[in-house]
């Protein structure tokens, strides 16, 4: 099972064989240690040396997530890694076969932004939204075309500016689906606005989920394929999320504004971030979401399944030379 602790003053203890939180002086949950894959705690409290060594024992990874909704650590348990998998990361940067992944990556985030503004447009079938849509097919196909040789960085850049194109188009098509009064002008990870914190706060919460994976299959988060590697950034995380963040985070979240889950009083206009009742409601509704099942090809999956299956074909990419195939939704 998940384990979110959201709020302030808790703190993380061991207990037996079991995993305490803590509230002040009251003990509020206890959960057996082998029933957790993972923890995201969000807020402020502590965890102490023997919570962390169980946790390490049983392999539970923990995750952190500020108020924005950015991640700011991952703690795994240390163990053999696979180092020719390793090296083979370390190379995608500088090959072609990183620029290939990177396009198939763009290229189904792009399918899912089409998808996703279908789904939107399917009952007032809005002609603009209808262009947009257009647009980004165009996009697609420029994207398709594009030729990877030559220097790789300069093919890097060319693929993330078309995908930027691409977001404006999108981005542009989902501002007709919401309330003109939550202000939503275009996409921003400095929000001012509910929409912009409420998906900061959701992807943060999908990032650890993507991170998760990337780590139980052997690889570094941190090594990146189209995003640049930073220090602090998990940039492998960042460039498998994209054809995840349409289907998971954009409609649940589009869904809680305009059935009025969530409001504008919701949002701490002091920080601009998102208040603690409606985050768990964004926690419950994202994960919810992981969990749901879809129709993948010939299989009934989970989202959950779908982005380990990612992370598995990247590693059989690497390893043994398989086609990276990523992850979209036919409407």
């Amino acid at each position: 099972m998940k384990l979110v602790i959201d709020g302030y003053g808790k703190s993380i203890h061991k207990k037996d064989n079991q995993i305490a939180i803590h509230e002040k002086d009251q003990i509020i949950d206890s959960i057996k240690a082998n029933e957790i894959t993972d923890i995201t705690i969000v807020g402020k409290g502590y965890v102490t040396f023997d919570a962390l060594n169980l946790m390490a024992e049983k392999n539970i990874k923990l995750i952190a997530i500020n108020p924005w909704g950015h991640l700011t650590y991952t703690l795994e348990s240390p163990h053999w890694r696979n180092v020719k998998l390793k090296k083979e990361q370390y190379r995608l940067s500088e090959n072609r076969r990183g620029l290939e992944i990177s396009r198939e990556l763009i290229m189904s985030k792009m399918k899912n932004q089409k998808a996703t503004l279908t789904t939107l447009n399917k009952n007032r079938r809005l002609k603009r939204v209808y262009d947009n849509r257009l647009k980004i097919e165009e996009i697609i196909s420029q994207l398709n075309q594009l030729s990877l040789n030559g220097d790789n960085e300069s093919v890097r850049m060319k693929i993330m500016g078309l995908d930027g194109k691409a977001s404006n188009e999108y981005w542009k098509g989902v501002k007709n689906f919401v309330s003109k009064e939550i202000g939503f002008e275009s996409r921003t990870k400095r929000p001012t606005d509910l929409l912009n914190s409420m998906l900061n706060y959701g992807y943060a919460i999908l990032a650890s989920e993507i991170t998760k994976s990337i780590l139980v299959n052997g690889l570094n988060p941190y090594c990146g394929l189209l995003h640049f590697d930073m220090d602090n950034r998990t940039s492998l995380t960042f460039d498998l999320i994209e054809p995840f963040r349409q289907q998971i985070v954009d409609k649940t979240v589009i869904s809680l504004i305009n059935r009025k889950q969530v409001a504008l009083d919701d949002m701490d206009k002091r920080n601009n971030t998102i208040k603690l009742e409606a985050r768990k409601l964004i926690v419950e509704k994202i994960l919810s979401k992981v969990f749901s099942t879809v129709t993948y090809g010939d299989e009934t999956l989970s989202y959950s399944d779908l982005i380990v299956k990612q992370s598995e074909n990247l590693v059989n990419s690497l390893l043994y030379g398989e086609k990276f195939k990523g992850f979209y939704l036919r409407w």
